[in-house]
C-alpha cells in the first residue's frame, strides 16, 4: 500500500461508477484510446484535488468525509468537449448537494486545502484533439441511461499537472472506500 511518503503529496480524489455503470464507461475510453492514441484510464469524476501533508490520512479523510453517506446517483447534463486536455471529451454531470458536501469535507480536513472548485464530469479520453473532431465525437456517442450510480472513493497520487501521456501514466492508487 502507497502511503504519501513514497508518493507526491498531491492527491486527487476520485468518485467512481459502480461496477455496472463502470463497464459502459470503461469500453467507450478503451475505444477512443485505441482510436486516437490516447492514454488509457480508469472512469472517475474528480470531486477534489490539492496538496495533503505528511499528516494527512488519505483513507482517513475519505472515511470522514462519506461517513453516512451511501452510494450516489448523478444526473448527465451532456456531452461536451473543450482544449484543456483532462477535459478533451467529457459527460457533465448536475451538481449534486450530497457530492459537494463530500468535496467540501474533503477540502475543509486537509492540512493543506486548496481552492479546488468541484465542477463533475467524467473525462473520456485524455488526447488534444481538433475541435471538428470533438464535435463529431459529441454528435456520434450515445449514451444508455441519463443517470450514473457511484459507489466508491479513490484516492489517487498525480503529478502536479496532468498535462501528457506520461502524467496520467503516472497515477497511483492510494487507497479506495465503498460508500455505504
Amino acid at each position: 500500500m502507497l502511503t504519501l511518503k513514497t508518493v507526491k503529496t498531491k492527491i486527487a480524489f476520485w468518485l467512481m461508477p459502480s461496477a455496472e455503470d463502470r463497464v459502459f464507461f470503461q469500453e467507450t475510453l478503451n475505444f477512443l484510446a485505441k482510436e486516437y492514441d490516447a492514454p488509457l484510464f480508469t472512469p472517475h469524476v474528480t470531486i477534489y484535488t490539492g496538496q495533503c501533508s505528511l499528516t494527512d490520512s488519505p483513507a482517513a479523510l475519505i472515511d470522514q468525509a462519506i461517513d453516512g453517506v451511501h452510494p450516489l446517483t448523478l444526473r448527465v447534463n451532456k456531452l461536451d468537449y473543450s482544449n484543456e486536455f483532462t477535459k478533451t471529451l467529457f459527460v457533465q454531470f448536475y451538481a449534486s448537494e450530497s457530492l459537494s458536501q463530500i468535496s467540501e469535507t474533503l477540502r475543509c480536513h486537509c492540512a493543506k486545502p486548496s481552492d479546488y472548485l468541484l465542477n463533475p464530469h467524467l473525462s473520456l479520453i485524455y488526447k488534444p484533439l481538433s475541435e471538428k473532431t470533438q464535435r463529431k465525437l459529441v454528435t456520434e456517442l450515445v449514451f444508455p441511461q441519463s443517470e450514473v450510480v457511484f459507489d466508491e472513493i479513490r484516492a489517487i497520487s498525480t503529478p502536479p499537472q496532468v498535462r501528457s501521456r506520461e502524467d496520467v501514466e503516472d497515477w497511483q492508487v492510494i487507497c479506495q472506500l465503498q460508500l455505504g
